[in-house]
């Protein structure tokens, strides 16, 4: 598991498909009418402070709303309980998954499996 979460932090250190990332991450929040503030981000983990505060945003107005996000996003309910259990700030935790997990989609768009 100590593997996994240290491969997460390094995605989400890179700068890799940064912009696509965000498209991804703006489309999947649509529903609630989140988008970024800038206009381009000089890593993924630049993100993180924005992503967190619309999150806590959305949860705090609209629960029902968060939750077809967490199922646009496409996280699991494993990876969204494990998230959830983890220490420090629960948004910034959530804004990390998503950021993860939208990297994910687009890496694999990038680089389809053979």
């Amino acid at each position: 598991m100590s593997q996994e979460i240290s491969e997460q932090q390094a995605i989400i250190g890179s700068n890799q498909y940064t912009e696509e990332v965000q498209f991804q991450i703006e489309k999947d929040f649509g529903v609630a009418g989140f988008t970024f503030k800038k206009s381009t981000y000089p890593t993924l983990a630049s993100m993180i402070p924005e992503l967190a505060e619309g999150i806590e945003h959305i949860r705090s107005r609209a629960n029902n709303r968060w939750m077809q996000i967490v199922y646009r996003v496409d996280l699991t309910e494993k990876q969204y309980h494990f998230v959830r259990q983890l220490g420090g700030d629960n948004s910034d935790n959530l804004a990390k998954a998503v950021i993860l997990r939208s990297f994910q989609k687009v890496h694999t768009r990038k680089n389809p499996p053979i």
